[in-house]
């Protein structure tokens, strides 16, 4: 069921890292006018993002819950004045998760996958069972993050990639 969602996830990760390569740290806090994110916000939500699938396939969370509050849905779209993980631990941390998840999904039972998601945020959307969101979070919301990211990109100068 996963198989094609699996593969997305992995060329996302790595579509990820080439976007970031040769950035340094201290320039993924920069925004570029009201409600831009920072890429450091985009790094942290993506990993947190893993969490939701997760909770969706009864296995423990990954991220620590100080990202989750300082990067999570509702929070700034700019980078925590407090809370900045590096890009290394950011990117290693989305690289040991996601695939977790990914095995965790293929493993789990396929009935349990077609009940509906518990996640208010997404309640009228098409989005409606657990499958669909765990698909969701290796492929289209990654999509999304990897959008803002190469807009980002593209604000602080940098050539795009394709």
């Amino acid at each position: 069921m996963f198989d094609s969602m699996i593969s997305l996830n992995t060329f996302n990760r790595e579509y990820l890292k080439w976007m970031l390569d040769g950035i340094p740290d201290k320039e993924l806090d920069s925004t570029f006018g009201e409600g831009s994110h920072s890429a450091r916000w985009i790094l942290v939500h993506l990993a947190i993002a893993v969490d939701y699938g997760f909770k969706q396939l009864d296995q423990k969370t990954a991220a620590s819950k100080i990202w989750h509050r300082a990067y999570g849905p509702g929070s700034s779209p700019s980078s925590n004045a407090e809370i900045r993980p590096s890009k290394e631990e950011l990117l290693k941390f989305i690289d040991e998760q996601y695939p977790k998840l990914c095995e965790a999904a293929v493993a789990f039972d396929s009935t349990k996958l077609n009940v509906p998601h518990q996640v208010k945020l997404l309640e009228s959307m098409p989005i409606k069972t657990k499958a669909d969101l765990v698909g969701h979070i290796l492929t289209t919301h990654f999509s999304v993050h990897l959008g803002q990211l190469s807009t980002w990109r593209r604000m602080v100068g940098l050539p795009h990639l394709f």
